[in-house]
């Protein structure tokens, strides 16, 4: 498990939501990528990982679009005036990413756990999630 601050990893593999999960052989060659509620306690994931730690072919889910690189950029940006200690400008760094990317659950998450990191933290809440979502109009299933 890594974080990502500056979303290096999220541009170079195309995910767009957390968890998301790959399994990179020691050539660096992504065997497996999984980009939709990554779970390591999902039995696909578990079979999957039993396959590639015996150099069988996976087989990995339906992929997610990538992050929109504008968005991706905004995002990064965001990252380092928070980390910086600059909340309320990441704040609004992070609303105008989600304004270029809006089914971007990675900006999503990050505005939400920085105002509310109760709902995150010891365990994710996701009901309150869904609740947010159809607060903010979104329309689509939570990823």
């Amino acid at each position: 498990m890594l974080i990502d601050r500056a979303s290096t990893l999220g541009e170079a593999l195309g995910f767009r939501v957390v968890p998301s999960g790959f399994f990179v052989d020691a050539d660096g060659h992504v065997r497996y990528r999984h980009l939709d509620d990554f779970d390591v306690a999902d039995p696909r994931v578990a079979w999957n990982l039993e396959r590639f730690l015996a150099g069988e072919p996976t087989e990995s889910p339906a992929s997610a679009a990538a992050m929109k690189a504008g968005a991706l950029e905004r995002f990064a940006r965001g990252v380092s005036l928070h980390s910086a200690g600059r909340r309320d400008e990441a704040m609004r760094v992070w609303r105008s990413a989600l304004e270029l990317d809006p089914d971007n659950f990675i900006i999503r998450s990050q505005i939400w756990v920085a105002e509310h990191p109760e709902r995150f933290y010891p365990t994710v809440d996701r009901e309150w999630q869904e609740l947010q979502l159809l607060k903010e109009g979104y329309d689509k299933p939570l990823p």
